[in-house]
């Protein structure tokens, strides 16, 4: 990307000068005025400064522009205040809108900062290079991996890095930074805890729900409550009552929105009560408000959104959106068995900014459910060193 100053007796001077050299399509970043020469402070000169962008991959179609972007085709000088806005065609913008056109151009620039910087060639230490490219193919958000990496090289010096083992173990320390320490269900004290499960179809919410009931009552020796809402699947709630009737934890099966809140009170001597609720296709606008409907009658202590590791990153951030309607408090992964990559498991920590709760790496009840730390998790996601 090329950033140029102009500086002209006029605004339209600058801008003209700027124009010829940039081309139409290059993006204002600043403008000012400010006066040069004179005798302290007398009969100095108004001088008229622009500064401006223009990325060499523009004119090939990398950079898409918004609909009234401010170019040099679209500012128009304000006369009685001396400066530049971009125009619309109803007129001048307002504050707000000049404000969103700045904030715009800023992200532009950094955008353009980061293509730049996070190119592996251009670093110095071929091992930066390698373990680069490692995270990348461990399906590591490319804007984070390059994040992960400056932390690793501004560190090297600090702690007198000498060796690839020790390199790694700098890049999980970083990468266990960023997750921040996994969190359980914690109880309460003389009331019941509810908390909620909710997730789409298929990433196993019911069996994971009977993993942590097993947990908290075989092996925590707590008293747990059972209520299953996912009356869309018979398979479902028979399958809860197999599990039920194993553990000897009551079960409630509710069939219309009003029950929930008469089933959470039969569980009022409960320590912790778990609601399994039916598998939304988080795209049926219809279900997800159906959803928030019966999850806001009992308004529960915790909301736990379930999903896959083996789910892409882009379904899990739009899963992670369209499911937070219901205001999630963590996060359970399953299925960690069925992949080897866990990369999105990261990106999505890091972009939604909820604390990773419970994994689960298998079907068997109550064994296949973890509650890792930080580091644990961090060395999964970075995986072995091989590829460096």
């Amino acid at each position: 990307m090329k950033i140029k100053r102009f500086v002209g007796d006029s605004f339209p001077e600058a801008m003209r000068q700027a124009k010829e050299q940039m081309g139409s399509e290059a993006v204002i970043l600043n403008s000012r005025k400010y006066k040069e020469g004179g005798f302290f402070g007398l009969f100095a000169k108004e001088r008229f400064e622009i500064t401006v962008a223009m990325d060499e991959h523009y004119h090939n179609g990398f950079m898409p522009s918004p609909p009234e972007k401010a170019t040099m085709e679209t500012v128009v000088k304000t006369p009685e205040q001396g400066n530049i806005h971009p125009a619309t065609k109803g007129g001048s913008y307002s504050d707000t809108e000049l404000l969103g056109e700045l904030q715009y151009m800023k992200e532009l620039v950094e955008d353009l900062k980061e293509q730049n910087d996070d190119e592996p060639q251009k670093r110095q230490s071929s091992y930066s290079r390698a373990l680069f490219k490692h995270l990348l193919s461990r399906q590591v958000d490319k804007k984070l991996a390059n994040r992960i990496i400056k932390a690793v090289e501004e560190r090297m010096g600090q702690e007198n890095v000498r060796n690839n083992a020790q390199l790694k173990n700098l890049c999980v320390r970083v990468v266990a930074e960023i997750i921040k320490t996994p969190r359980g269900i914690e109880l309460k004290n003389g009331k019941p805890r509810i908390v909620a499960l909710i997730g789409p179809t298929g990433v196993g919410k019911t069996t994971t729900i009977a993993k942590l009931a097993a947990k908290f009552s075989l092996i925590d020796q707590k008293k747990v409550g059972l209520i299953t809402i996912d009356t869309y699947r018979i398979a479902a709630v028979e399958q809860l009552k197999v599990y039920a009737d194993i553990m000897g934890v009551p079960l409630e099966v509710v069939y219309k929105p009003g029950d929930l809140r008469l089933a959470i009170e039969r569980f009022s001597s409960r320590d912790l009560v778990f609601i399994d609720t039916a598998g939304r296709s988080p795209r049926n606008e219809s279900q997800m408000e159906e959803l928030a409907s019966l999850v806001g009658e009992v308004d529960p202590d915790e909301i736990i959104l379930v999903l896959s590791a083996t789910t892409k990153n882009e379904d899990l951030w739009d899963i992670y959106k369209r499911f937070n309607l219901i205001k999630i408090d963590k996060i359970i992964f399953t299925k960690l068995d069925e992949t080897s990559c866990y990369g999105p498991i990261l990106n999505i920590i890091n972009k939604t900014k909820k604390r990773l709760s419970y994994v689960t790496n298998g079907q068997n009840v109550p064994d296949d459910i973890e509650l890792l730390d930080d580091i644990e998790l961090a060395q999964l996601i970075v995986g072995d060193d091989s590829g460096l």
